[in-house]
């Protein structure tokens, strides 16, 4: 039985003086340099120019009612002549009425066309840091996801022999 444990404890203390264990020790940073990449993105753009799309005078409003007044007083009466009085009385009053929709401002009408296109964009995007600082009087390089800052922790291992 003594030699069993004489064994055990000679296994233990093994396994423990080859044990590694860990601590943290925070260096300086040296330098910081972002890398980057550059990577093309689709990107939707739209485009909106005014374009002049024709003339209003403002007198629209009159020239319909002009011409439903014709159109009805030409219905009216059983002569041509009749009828031609009938027109000019339907033109005259159609124009009148048709005044209340006339446009105050006259001038050049103004149209927005859009239209919508894509174009690809190259952008650079950081994918990371190589980061250099100075441990046990070396330079030492690491690539990390993140800006360290000015200091950087490491996590060292030291074996008991």
């Amino acid at each position: 039985m003594k030699t069993f444990l004489n064994i055990a404890l000679l296994i233990y203390v093994a396994a423990v003086a080859t044990y590694a264990y860990g601590r943290s020790v925070t260096v300086p940073v040296i330098s910081v340099q972002p890398i980057e990449i550059a990577e093309a993105q689709l990107v939707k753009r739209s485009h909106c120019p005014v374009i002049a799309s024709g003339y209003d005078d403002g007198k629209g409003g009159t020239r319909v009612g002009q011409v439903i007044g014709g159109i009805l007083g030409s219905m009216v009466g059983d002569s041509n002549s009749d009828r031609r009085i009938g027109t000019a009385i339907g033109v005259m009053i159609g124009g009148d009425i048709g005044k209340r929709w006339n446009s105050n401002r006259p001038g050049v009408r103004y149209t927005e066309h859009c239209n919508t296109g894509y174009s690809n964009q190259v952008q650079r995007m950081v994918h990371g840091y190589k980061v250099t600082y100075k441990y046990h009087g070396r330079l030492e390089t690491v690539i990390l996801n993140y800006d360290p800052g000015s200091y950087i922790t490491l996590e060292t291992t030291t074996r008991v022999r």
